[in-house]
């Protein structure tokens, strides 16, 4: 699965309190190495990808919220703090997925990295996929 094109699958939380079902479009997939993304998942890297809101429904629970910046939340299992999404105030903005909550991660492989300046040194991929400092660029 590569950005562009359609996906049909679900996913959730650790302890199964919360389910979700996307069905659309991927337009974006990657790796972030954002400090925000470090902090909230205690990773060095956060794999996601982007779709539609209408895309995405949650099937069981109700995700808690973590407000880190001025213009999205990110929405997590209050029972075992599974990061479930990044999601943005204006609804005509992408969803953000995190990949390793689908059932299926294999489903969406990221095709870029984004914020590579805040990468942490004894961390890197071994990968030839594109590297941006902050985020991509059309």
């Amino acid at each position: 699965m590569t950005a562009n094109n359609s996906i049909q699958a679900e996913g959730g939380c650790l302890c199964g309190a919360i389910r979700y079902r996307i069905s659309g479009v991927v337009t974006e997939s990657g790796y972030c190495h954002c400090r925000t993304c470090q902090r909230q998942s205690g990773a060095p890297v956060v794999a996601w990808f982007a779709l539609a809101p209408d895309d995405f429904a949650y099937l069981t629970g109700k995700p808690a919220v973590f407000r880190a910046s001025d213009h999205a939340g990110r929405e997590f299992c209050n029972q075992c703090g599974t990061y479930i999404v990044f999601r943005e105030d204006d609804p005509a903005q992408t969803i953000s997925v995190n990949t390793a909550t689908l059932d299926d991660p294999a489903l969406s492989p990221p095709v870029f990295h984004i914020y590579c300046e805040s990468r942490i040194g004894w961390f890197e991929t071994q990968d030839a996929l594109p590297r941006h400092a902050r985020a991509k660029t059309a």
